[in-house]
């Protein structure tokens, strides 16, 4: 098996875990609650797992558009696409989201990383990507997301593939 066909497998996996082991025993309208002030809610999870997944894939790899732009008018949310890649919950955000859109986002992007990933080569994975653009070019605030800056910094199109959409 190629390195592109087992991480389709792990892709293809991933999204019926979520849809049918995960996503369908939530209600829609539990999800965005949290357990205690240690969690966050299954809304933001889903939504930081996404954002997360978007970037590293379309912004890193594939120096393309983010699948998050076909659902910003579904979602909630159609600036400050930034916000939700901090691990802490931002409560005003996950208020504004719609979890059926969020959803909807979360399966699409997945599935359409798997199309991608069946029908292309995955190209030079030892490239480093120009982090610092990608984050400015969302707007991240250099001051609240410094972390974030310098852990993708120095960081080559293979950690983006392992770590931020699979792993």
């Amino acid at each position: 098996m190629d390195l592109s066909s087992w991480i389709v497998s792990d892709l293809e996996s991933l999204k019926m875990r979520l849809s049918g082991g995960v996503l369908q025993h939530i209600p829609l309208e539990r999800r965005h609650e949290r357990l205690n002030e240690l969690t966050v809610a299954p809304t933001y999870a889903l939504w930081h797992m996404s954002r997360h997944h978007d970037i590293a894939i379309n912004l890193m790899l594939r120096e393309s558009r983010e699948v998050v732009v076909d659902w910003t008018d579904r979602l909630g949310i159609s600036g400050d696409l930034w916000r939700g890649l901090a691990e802490g919950q931002d409560q005003e955000l996950v208020d504004s989201l719609d979890p059926e859109a969020v959803e909807g986002y979360a399966l699409d992007l997945i599935s359409k990383t798997i199309g991608w990933l069946g029908s292309s080569d995955l190209g030079d994975l030892d490239r480093f990507p120009d982090t610092t653009a990608v984050l400015d070019s969302l707007g991240t605030p250099h001051d609240r997301f410094d972390w974030l800056y310098n852990m993708w910094d120095g960081k080559s199109a293979l950690f983006f593939l392992q770590w931020e959409t699979v792993g």
